[in-house]
């Protein structure tokens, strides 16, 4: 089975006394411990996790700023970070807001607790960093946190050392921490920790040039940091899907394959108590090098959504949505939604024939890889629904919609010839979170159109040092004519309500009870957007580039919407090359703030 019982084993679980941290004064006695119930029925005021419920939707319900009086928002106040480390993708992250307390990562292992209606600090808790620890992280993830969760009456997060630990939310002592990974073995947290039932997960980074164990999703104690199992996301030999490695899963064995990493934050649906995630591309990309030809189902579990058991890790269901041979990495976000499925897209890639329109269904939905494709499964087994394009993309022609089978456009095939070049277009979106909206029914996706990459094989016999064994030769143009391509999709039907085609891309989305839409671009620029028509309401102008969501919030009587900036990551700063600008993307030793609006008091 593709699931380790290992609670006890290389563990090493330290508990620490408690002290102060700097900036405290005295504990906080009325903390209220965060239960489950108020995990899974959130207080419209707070933003309780990464894209503020387990859904994933980016939504709140928040509704005192409205299409009407948006253009009055204002900046209510901000706070700025230490510079970023250098050589870093930025400040990624997305801040936490429980009974009007704001809860910040930073750059560099600084956690901080603010008052979020005036943003004064009441804590500081500072991570030591040696230079040993930066020198080992090979992918740079101290930028990378992305988010802390409080669950009972702790602060979870994970540290670029390798370590997952607990502060006192009122307090920031530290209260236990747990050794998860060596920092140096190409296997990183990255992205924000998640809890439910009493169990902690952590998405990793796995690099795909290191002679670490393969990739695996590991879930911890929310008491104390042991780890409770750890499920591969490669095949052991004892699953079935071992054999999607080939005829013979030994000319690429286990211990050979790299990268298929769940880096981002699953959803979690809590009727079913199931983590639902996304794996990216292994490692080496190429099929044929592992003795396959690509064709679905096509080694397993990279390029997939998978949904584990929260006790104990086991699979419960899979869904490929094709072979990875492009570094496509389909680990963006899954967002559930409850909704009828009649889907009738003038481009779809494929339609399950056996659809009942009539009936309420439970769907993880999204764009889920760069090549911005939009997917509609049901959740409660993986069964495919409907598949239709966003942005310009030349690598799947199509899904056979009884088994969501993929068909790959020959010419984008990846062979083992080194002499072969192919011209792959996919590069439609990044990291920057798109959005749901139940006023709407509809899906906000940041699609763009990328440059296309010309791409060839590296060596006809990889190895672990060759990693994705994959040259970039050149970049193209794509054929479509703007950066910048937003789009609204309504969920049951996967048609168009608006596409914006604007020189510069959309970035992380926030939908509210308001009918809006918060999103920044490359230049600085940040919206506010309405949800019916794509109509641009309001925007100000950031210190640099944001392309990480907003958030919505309520303290004191008011609702507040922040963002940081510049917080770029790699897409930023390739748009702003593209367009010539110069604002800043947030790449690099540059400085981030949080800014803060809200409407007038008076």
């Amino acid at each position: 089975m593709n699931n380790e019982k290992l609670a006890g084993i290389l563990l090493l679980l330290v508990l620490v006394p408690f002290f102060d941290s700097q900036g405290q004064t005295s504990p906080t006695s009325d903390f209220r411990p965060l239960t489950q119930e108020m995990l899974n029925n959130p207080n419209p005021g707070d933003w309780l996790m990464w894209r503020g419920g387990y859904e994933n939707w980016g939504y709140s319900p928040l509704d005192q700023i409205t299409r009407d009086n948006v253009d009055r928002l204002s900046l209510a106040w901000s706070w700025a970070f230490a510079p970023a480390a250098t050589g870093s993708n930025g400040m990624q992250v997305e801040p936490t807001v429980y009974d009007g307390i704001m809860y910040l990562r930073h750059s560099n292992e600084k956690y901080s607790a603010h008052d979020a209606a005036t943003g004064d600090q009441i804590w500081e808790y500072s991570r030591p960093i040696t230079g040993e620890v930066i020198q080992g992280d090979t992918r740079l993830t101290i930028h990378r946190g992305r988010g802390v969760f409080i669950y009972g009456d702790k602060l979870i997060s994970h540290a670029t050392d390798g370590m997952l630990f607990a502060l006192h939310p009122a307090t920031g002592q530290l209260l236990w921490e747990s050794a998860m990974v060596d920092y140096r073995s190409g296997q990183q947290p990255s992205g924000a920790p998640v809890a439910y039932g009493g169990v902690v997960v952590v998405p990793y980074n796995c690099t795909a040039w290191t002679a670490a164990d393969p990739c695996h999703l590991s879930a911890y104690s929310t008491e104390n940091g042991e780890l409770l199992w750890r499920w591969f996301t490669s095949p052991t030999p004892d699953d079935p899907m071992h054999r999607t490695w080939g005829d013979d899963p030994q000319v690429y064995p286990l211990e050979q394959r790299r990268n298929m990493s769940p880096w981002m934050t699953p959803a979690v649906d809590t009727d079913r108590g199931l983590f639902i995630f996304g794996i990216g591309s292994s490692a080496p990309q190429q099929p044929e090098l592992a003795g396959t030809n690509g064709e679905w189902p096509d080694r397993l579990y990279q390029g997939s959504t998978v949904a584990l058991d929260h006790r104990t890790g086991e699979l419960v269901w899979w869904a490929q949505h094709h072979s990875d041979m492009w570094n496509d990495d389909a680990v963006y976000d899954r967002i559930l939604v409850d909704a009828k499925v009649d889907p009738d897209p003038p481009n779809a890639l494929g339609v399950n024939p056996s659809i009942d329109a009539d009936i309420t269904r439970e769907l993880v939905i999204g764009s889920f890889s760069k090549d911005a494709i939009f997917y509609v499964y049901d959740r409660s087994d993986g069964t495919f629904l409907y598949a239709r394009p966003t942005a310009y993309q030349n690598i799947i022609s199509g899904y056979d919609g009884t088994t969501g089978a993929y068909t790959i456009e020959p010419d984008a095939i990846m062979t083992a010839d080194v002499n072969h070049e192919a011209t792959i277009c996919r590069e439609n979106r990044q990291i920057p979170q798109g959005a749901y909206s139940p006023l709407t029914n509809a899906y906000y996706v940041p699609a763009f159109n990328g440059p296309c990459s010309v791409m060839k094989l590296n060596s006809p016999e990889p190895s672990i040092e060759t990693g994705y064994n994959t040259s970039y030769i050149a970049t193209v143009p794509s054929p479509a004519e703007q950066l910048g391509q937003p789009e609204a999709i309504d969920v049951t039907t996967g048609k168009t309500l608006w596409r914006l085609e604007r020189e510069t891309p959309l970035y992380g989305m926030l939908t509210t009870g308001g009918g809006l839409l918060f999103a920044a671009d490359t230049n600085r620029r940040f919206h506010a957007i309405d949800q019916w028509t794509g109509e641009v309401l309001w925007e100000t102008i950031l210190s640099g580039a944001s392309d990480m969501a907003p958030i919505t919030y309520s303290a004191g009587g008011r609702q507040f919407v922040a963002v940081i900036a510049p917080s770029g990551t790699q897409a930023a700063a390739q748009h702003a090359g593209q367009l010539g600008l110069r604002a800043a993307t947030g790449i690099g030793n540059i400085g981030h703030s949080l800014f803060v609006f809200a409407l007038p008091t008076k």
